[in-house]
């Protein structure tokens, strides 16, 4: 009898170190972004760990350093690798395909990368294969063409648009978008002037350069490269009083771009969140598919139009999910 009460006391003791152990369990997850803290994108991702019961400190180590270039986050991803965390996120395609050279073990999952197959992530939607799925921006480049499209509605005298493009090289994505913006624009008889960026310096030179004379807007094809430089991007448009296509909610909310047309980034997030989740919990990364977006907003900055002189016409407001006053 007391030896049956001590083997039933071993087998209570083991569950509940089992128990203690599971609970004691902390995920680490990387994320390597490029850009500001308030992306609406990292903001989402957050969100979503919470809810779905991950709490930093407790079971969660969420490493997030920002940065502003991709020479940064380079040798943080190295750290992830050699510190074999459970999971690395990105939030660019770039990123993405780094962390996918790097590593063909950890999971990666991307949030927002544009057109995944294209760019060289993944092998199909369907059938993501290897170590890396996500949550898509666009599983093509064809909606870089709609933005141009709304945005030539929204300013209807254009006819002219320079369009600052990723060019490093890194990501055949902004390549493949270049293209999608100079077709579309045939029809709109919109002559478009491509100007790559690679750096800093680079935009710096080409925002000297422009004026009413040369251009009638901006259209900035997405990209973590220019998020740190946007700001900037926005305040010598305005003074040139010249309307911007922004890539972010928040451009329009806080920086003064004229309009946004896109994914809703914040939703994204939010999702990865369910992915990051179930990989935790034992799924493969190749047992995925990779999600396209099913929300979609248009944002238009009525303040930043009246600071540049133009009118909206009512057409285009009508459709507008959020118009800033």
């Amino acid at each position: 009898m007391s030896r049956c009460i001590f083997l039933c006391c071993f087998v209570a003791l083991g569950y509940t170190q089992l128990a203690q152990a599971q609970q004691a369990k902390v995920y680490r997850v990387g994320i390597l972004v490029v850009g500001t803290a308030d992306l609406p994108t990292l903001q989402g991702f957050r969100e979503g760990l919470t809810e779905l019961g991950y709490v930093e400190g407790k079971n969660l180590l969420l490493d997030a350093p920002i940065k502003k270039t991709y020479e940064e986050i380079r040798p943080i991803a190295r750290s992830y690798i050699e510190n074999k965390f459970d999971v690395i996120a990105t939030l660019s395609g770039t990123a993405a395909l780094m962390a996918k050279e790097m590593t063909g073990d950890i999971p990666i999952v991307f949030i927002g990368s544009s057109d995944p197959v294209g760019a060289g992530l993944v092998k199909s939607i369907a059938n993501p294969e290897r170590n890396i799925t996500g949550v898509a921006s666009g599983t093509d480049v064809e909606l870089r063409g709609k933005r141009l499209q709304v945005f030539a509605e929204a300013v209807p005298n254009m006819k002219r648009a320079m369009v600052l493009y990723n060019g490093r090289g890194e990501n055949p994505v902004h390549a493949r978008s270049l293209a999608v913006l100079q077709t579309v624009a045939l029809p709109l008889k919109l002559k478009l002037s491509p100007e790559p960026i690679k750096s800093e310096r680079d935009m710096d030179k080409v925002l000297s350069s422009i004026s009413k004379t040369n251009t009638d807007g901006l259209v900035v094809l997405c990209s973590s490269l220019f998020r740190p430089l946007f700001k900037k991007i926005v305040t010598v448009a305005i003074q040139k009083k010249l309307p911007v296509l922004g890539c972010d909610p928040d451009h329009e909310n806080e920086r003064g771009a004229l309009l946004y047309y896109d994914s809703n980034r914040r939703r994204i997030g939010h999702r990865a969140a369910w992915y990051v989740d179930r990989i935790l919990k034992g799924t493969k990364p190749q047992d995925l598919p990779v999600e396209s977006p099913t929300y979609f907003e248009l944002i238009i900055n009525l303040k930043t139009a009246k600071q540049i002189g133009l009118a909206i016409p009512p057409n285009v407001l009508a459709r507008a999910d959020k118009v800033i006053r």
